[in-house]
């Protein structure tokens, strides 16, 4: 079994070298055509770890609209599942620099117009969210993990970043809430194996912004996903002691 996932880890390192490569250069000439072979890119890494992505949407999208998607974020493997479960959109998303130094990838990710935040330079950061309203008036939505980082495993949601829902109110994009189901089951945070099993992926229902204050947005957000995602342990933990006293 280890063999099989050492040869997993080694095919997708070579699948994404290939493909970061590739669309990094098409990227420099025509970004929407890169970013299609990012989606299938997605799609082969998802083939050699035997994962299935099972996606429901509660409500009809338009994919030609731009919207801000908004997912839980607990594995590395959360990208790969919402690029196959939102196929048929151009996404850009909103990365944090540190990706950018990762050899080949991080270059591939500029030149694919994908939004870079720098959360210790506030100009720049204001910038890069100007970046992706630009981007959404051509139409492409922007995805953005709005906890900025993956969640431990024993919390169901971290405290939300307010970037992502200030440049939806300054577009007047509506939001969709995503949750990403399982995949830390297949793929923990912090480690390198992959177990074959399903993500599901729910694409709620999108949340018109106008006329609505920032906060009541996160509120509506993150009662989505503690909707749709299981309980974490520190809140299992919590809501015991609570009906204990």
């Amino acid at each position: 079994m280890i063999l099989v996932s050492i040869l997993k880890v080694v095919l997708v390192g070579l699948n994404t070298v290939v493909f970061a490569s590739t669309a990094g250069a098409v990227g420099l000439f025509d970004e929407r055509a890169a970013y299609r072979l990012c989606r299938l890119w997605a799609r082969i890494n998802v083939l050699i770890c035997g994962v299935r992505v099972r996606t429901r949407r509660l409500a009809p999208l338009d994919p030609k609209a731009p919207y801000v998607f908004m997912s839980n974020h607990r594995s590395q493997l959360d990208v790969l599942a919402v690029i196959v479960a939102l196929a048929e959109f151009q996404l850009r998303w909103v990365a944090k620099v540190e990706l950018t130094r990762v050899p080949v990838f991080g270059w591939a990710l500029r030149r694919t117009g994908h939004i870079i935040i720098d959360r210790s330079n506030t100009t720049q950061a204001v910038r890069s969210l100007r970046a992706a309203e630009l981007r959404m008036r051509d139409g492409i939505s922007v995805m953005i993990f709005p906890e900025g980082t993956r969640s431990t495993p024993g919390e169901t949601l971290l405290r939300f970043k307010k970037g992502g829902f200030m440049t939806a109110l300054g577009t007047g994009v509506p939001i969709v809430p995503m949750a990403v189901l399982h995949s830390d089951k297949v793929l923990p945070r912090g480690a390198w194996r992959v177990t074959p099993g399903e993500i599901e992926v729910v694409v709620g229902r999108p949340i018109p912004v106008a006329g609505v204050e920032r906060d009541e947005l996160i509120r509506r957000v993150r009662a989505f996903l503690l909707e749709h995602l299981p309980p974490g342990e520190i809140e299992t933990r919590r809501r015991v002691a609570q009906e204990a006293t």
